[in-house]
């Protein structure tokens, strides 16, 4: 697929999500994003697990360029910190994101 039809795919009229994003020392830009919180098993003392989530938002590469943990994503009036950048080598990078 290419680039070009991922951004109709990021629309808000489709799948996307209207966010804003803060480089640190930066200035806020509007991006579109996929949010969801993903669900995983946290390890609690190798006894037992404890379910629970954690945000992470979908956006296209190019439109948060050098994003870097500590960066600032706000979304629906929650502000988020970036703790984690997964870029997949196509364009996309998966954001993890914790609510300030």
């Amino acid at each position: 697929m290419a680039l070009e039809e991922l951004a109709e795919f990021f629309e808000v009229s489709e799948h996307g999500t209207a966010a804003n994003y803060t480089p640190s020392g930066g200035s806020a830009s509007a991006i579109t994003v996929i949010f969801r919180h993903d669900y995983y098993l946290e390890d609690v003392g190798n006894i037992v697990g404890v379910e629970t989530q954690q945000a992470v938002i979908t956006v296209q590469t190019s439109k948060v360029p050098g994003i870097a943990h500590g960066d600032l994503i706000e979304i629906d009036s929650t502000n988020y910190n970036v703790v984690g950048v997964r870029p997949d080598g196509t364009g996309i990078s998966e954001i993890v994101l914790e609510a300030q």
